[in-house]
């Protein structure tokens, strides 16, 4: 990547991410006046830093893969939209079950929240780095109901039986004191609480991923690649930035590369489950 496109993504990404942290800040004022409780944020000011932040991440993670991707610009804002608020929802949701106090009864508005955000989000994406390659028709992809609904399964299970290896084990070397302390207001809920959580997080998942996979076209080994980076991405490091403050740097490390694991294995596996087969990646 030469110098001067390299300065243009870092720019556009520093745009995204005052319009992400923006969105954030103007829905969450618009929900209170409407009556809606908000999580409550101990310091506003490096919330909004690290929503920044985060914003940021999206930007230098998204725009490259946009500015590659012919499509329609509508098309652009639902792939993006879909891939950031079903990633941070499903860490809401799972957070409401891990961190009932963070949390508390602010999930509805903090998915509305994040929903708005999201619009914004991938509306400055598309405006910035939409690709304006000619777009040509896509060879349709047919697929019977059944087999898309054995491939959504099986990819919300794939998510389910990655989170309970790679987080059983960074649980029992690392964050199992945290949890038992409840550090940062973390709980340890019941398992068929924990497998209920998890397998609604790994639906939205693969909901997240789908239209990307289905608008990408390139090999499979780089559509696994990608799939995997992308969910780690706005699905981990994004919701983790949000986090610093809140939960010891320590334990924030240590999630991340749980985080890594769990993701990019999911990835990889929706990227095959979903993916266009051979020949119709072009």
């Amino acid at each position: 990547m030469k110098t001067k496109t390299i300065l243009q993504t870092l720019l556009k990404s520093l745009v995204i991410g005052a319009v992400y942290a923006t969105a954030l800040a103007l829905g969450g004022m618009i929900l209170t006046l409407f009556g809606l409780r908000l999580p409550e944020v101990k310091d506003a000011a490096a919330s909004l830093m690290w929503s920044f932040a985060g914003g940021v991440i999206m930007g230098l993670c998204l725009g490259p893969i946009a500015a590659s991707m012919p499509a329609a610009r509508t098309r652009h804002i639902l792939v993006w939209g879909s891939l950031i608020f079903l990633n941070i929802a499903s860490v809401a949701i799972e957070g409401y079950f891990f961190a009932p106090a963070l949390i508390g009864g602010g999930l509805p508005a903090l998915l509305i929240q994040q929903l708005l955000a999201a619009l914004a989000t991938s509306w400055v994406i598309t405006r910035l780095f939409a690709s304006q390659q000619t777009v040509t028709p896509d060879t349709p992809l047919r697929r019977s109901f059944i087999s898309w609904t054995w491939r959504f399964i099986t990819g919300t299970l794939a998510y389910v039986i990655f989170y309970f290896i790679f987080g059983g084990i960074n649980y029992a070397l690392v964050t199992k004191p945290y949890y038992e302390s409840h550090t940062g207001g973390l709980d340890v809920p019941a398992v068929e609480v924990t497998f209920t959580a998890e397998v609604i997080r790994g639906a939205l998942i693969a909901l997240s991923i789908l239209p990307i996979l289905l608008t990408l076209r390139a090999d499979k080994k780089r559509t696994v690649l990608l799939t995997g980076w992308v969910l780690f991405a706005v699905g981990g490091l994004v919701p983790l930035t949000m986090q610093v403050g809140a939960l010891p740097l320590f334990l924030l490390i240590a999630s991340a590369w749980e985080i890594l694991a769990m993701n990019f294995s999911t990835g990889a596996a929706l990227a095959r489950l979903f993916g266009r087969p051979e020949g119709l990646e072009q």
